[in-house]
């Protein structure tokens, strides 16, 4: 991961990450930041805004009980952007047509892959 100082100083001015101030002033950041820079890092490649990236953190770090609007305000928001990512397939479609039989198969084989890694935490979440 590579992530600039400005970007966490931004992040942590968005309210995204909350350091812990030293004696000095200086922003101590825990372990549970490197996770939530990974998770901010995803969300981003699906285009969601930072404020709603901002929720989902919120959400996530809740320990009092998950506000059930908000779940499902965050899993409307997985269904849309999966919608999404159906649509941008389709729409490649006259692209792949061009592709030999060799660059078609690598790209099945790897879209293939995050689908079912994704049907499969669908599951483990939902099942």
């Amino acid at each position: 991961m590579n992530i600039s100082k400005r970007t966490i100083d931004y992040y942590t001015q968005k309210g995204l990450l909350n350091p812990v101030r030293t004696d000095s002033n200086y922003r101590m950041y825990g372990e549970d930041t490197i996770q939530i820079l990974r998770l901010i890092e995803h969300y981003k490649t699906l285009n969601m805004p930072l404020e709603e990236i901002k929720s989902s953190i919120k959400m996530l770090k809740s320990e009092n009980t998950i506000d059930k609007e908000k779940v499902e305000k965050h899993c409307e928001q997985i269904a849309v952007l999966m919608e999404h990512l159906k649509e941008e397939i389709k729409a490649m479609e006259p692209v792949l047509q061009k592709l030999n039989k060799d660059e078609k198969e690598i790209l099945v084989n790897k879209l293939s892959l995050q689908g079912m890694t994704l049907a499969q935490t669908l599951l483990l979440l939902f099942g």
